[in-house]
């Protein structure tokens, strides 16, 4: 797989299994560690085949007697929670600074990728959506390790294209989740102010929680170019020729005022939010990212 290498799936799955504040009246009240226990003692809910790294000890024997093939028993509990990860695969995400090895798209959809594996080791459910103005592409939701490569080839397939953010489609993902689910929105949310405004009122709308990561890149912030230098916007085409040495100190100052209005903006519409830079180790946003539950 692109993102998910055997290695990082196993050091995710050592992670401390941490508990879930979400809830979101009925089915969650009274979450303890593991929302999606396999064995339970709960409900049966169904059989999956056997892969490497299940835990052997819900096997089924009498099946394995009967088929030669090996079979993982799981239950549910009824306060399961959904996951679904969100990713803004617009046109701005495929930006890469001259000294960042990965672009924004691809460093949210290693953290995306991350986030699902944690949440199904501990037993959640995690699915994946990825949106832009140019369409809309989803995994549902799954507890089967097995979702991780379709989720991994779905992500490795996407090249960043179209608008950042648009409410129409946004709206219709929001409208198909349930109120016993959570959902985490990764973007790096350059969008125009009303844009950004209206999505931020949707993601208030939504029956469950929310919470929202943003990707940037550092030349973002410092244009570490030298020289004169054509800027193009990568959404509208839109070309400008500037100085960056003569701007970097006014535009520093404007890009942190920029960043404190989209964290208000948040915060006001009750979405917990968190920032990292492309050059910060994945593991280390990761379990920034897992704080913030």
């Amino acid at each position: 797989m692109k993102y998910l290498t055997p290695e990082a799936a196993a050091r995710i799955r050592a992670l401390k299994v941490r508990s879930s504040p979400f809830r979101s009246g009925g089915t969650l009240e009274g979450r303890h560690a593991s929302a999606f226990k396999k064995g339970s003692s709960q409900e049966f809910s169904q059989y999956r085949q056997y892969t490497a790294g299940s835990d052997t000890r819900f096997l089924d024997w009498k099946v394995y007697a009967r088929s030669d093939r090996l079979f993982i028993k799981e239950f549910s509990l009824q306060n399961a929670v959904s996951f679904h990860l969100i990713l803004d695969s617009s046109a701005s995400m495929a930006f890469r600074g001259p000294d960042t090895s990965v672009s924004k798209w691809d460093y949210s959809a290693r953290l995306a990728l991350y986030l699902a594996c944690f949440l199904m080791a501990r037993g959640d459910y995690a699915g994946l959506t990825v949106f832009s103005g140019a369409g809309t592409a989803s995994v549902r939701p799954s507890g089967d390790p097995r979702a991780l490569t379709e989720m991994d080839a779905l992500l490795a397939g996407t090249g960043p294209s179209g608008d950042s953010l648009p409410p129409g489609p946004f709206k219709k993902i929001a409208a198909g989740l349930d109120r016993n689910s959570a959902a985490v929105v990764f973007s790096d949310f350059m969008a125009p102010p009303e844009r950004l405004a209206v999505f931020a009122r949707l993601l208030s709308s939504f029956r469950g929680k929310t919470r929202a990561f943003r990707a940037l890149d550092r030349a973002e912030l410092e244009l570490p170019w030298e020289g004169n230098a054509v800027f193009k916007d990568m959404e509208t085409g839109e070309e400008i020729q500037l100085s960056p040495a003569a701007l970097r100190e006014d535009h520093g100052r404007e890009f942190a005022f920029w960043l404190k209005r989209t964290e208000r903006l948040f915060s006001v519409s009750g979405v917990r939010s968190f920032t990292a830079f492309t050059d910060v180790p994945p593991f280390m946003s990761l379990e920034k990212l897992i704080g913030i539950f």
